[in-house]
């Protein structure tokens, strides 16, 4: 299937290669191994499309399958096959990561749906010089987040994620609302009572965010009218 272009592209909304990677991680066989290589050689070589094939290399990155093909380079196969195709995947993953945008590997992460603590959700400057293309594509990433918040049972996915919504709203002018209208807020706010301790800080920091958001808004407003009391909580009302 994979020696078809068009083929190639339709099994990538199925996100086969976070799949395959599992399998390969787990496999002992070596026709298993075999395939696996050869697919995943399959979708680099045949797409037209050099985005595709950028993508696709994220993908493997993503799915750990460098860590996977150094483990296979140690062992001897009588395939000659399966040695070729180690090569030629090491290489171009290798070469992938050169390229590698940290945004990249970040939607790549959040596309996957596979959250883990990777170096660029607590990077600072990470998330001052990305943080407004989240917005982009009408919000495809930070839907992408709340959907993770509201499907998934992983406890590390749902920390990480938590955590991104809060950094969201901490370094974007206009995150609260967005967040709000996505229906993260109501997302964050029914894990403060999930089971697993991770979750629920993680939660609660993003909670904390939110509303200390909320709170340094209102102070500015009071910097510019310190006498209109009133005025002050009708901002507070609707921060």
């Amino acid at each position: 299937m994979t020696f078809s272009p068009q083929l190639v592209e339709q099994m990538n909304k199925h996100k086969i290669i976070p799949i395959l990677g599992d399998i390969l991680n787990d496999s002992v066989k070596d026709k298993v191994t075999r395939i696996i290589l050869a697919v995943f050689r399959n979708m680099i070589e045949k797409p037209e499309d050099a985005a595709m094939v950028k993508e696709n290399c994220v993908a493997m990155v993503q799915a750990k399958v460098l860590k996977q093909l150094s483990i296979l380079q140690q062992h001897k196969f009588d395939d000659e096959d399966i040695m070729a195709d180690i090569e030629f995947l090491t290489e171009k993953l290798q070469a992938s990561i050169q390229d590698l945008s940290s945004f990249d590997e970040y939607s790549t992460e959040i596309k996957s749906g596979r959250l883990e603590w990777s170096p660029v959700h607590k990077s600072e400057r990470f998330w001052r010089e990305n943080v407004a293309r989240l917005t982009e594509k009408n919000y495809e990433l930070l839907k992408m987040l709340v959907h993770l918040l509201e499907t998934s049972r992983d406890t590390l996915v749902l920390a990480v994620a938590s955590y991104d919504i809060g950094e969201f709203v901490r370094h974007y002018p206009r995150g609260k609302s967005i967040i709000e209208q996505l229906g993260g807020k109501q997302m964050v706010m029914q894990l403060l009572a999930h089971e697993d301790p991770n979750v629920r800080y993680e939660a609660l920091l993003a909670v904390q965010k939110l509303m200390v958001h909320n709170w340094e808004y209102l102070g500015k407003q009071l910097k510019k009218d310190p006498t209109s009391e009133s005025s002050s909580t009708g901002v507070k009302t609707k921060g």
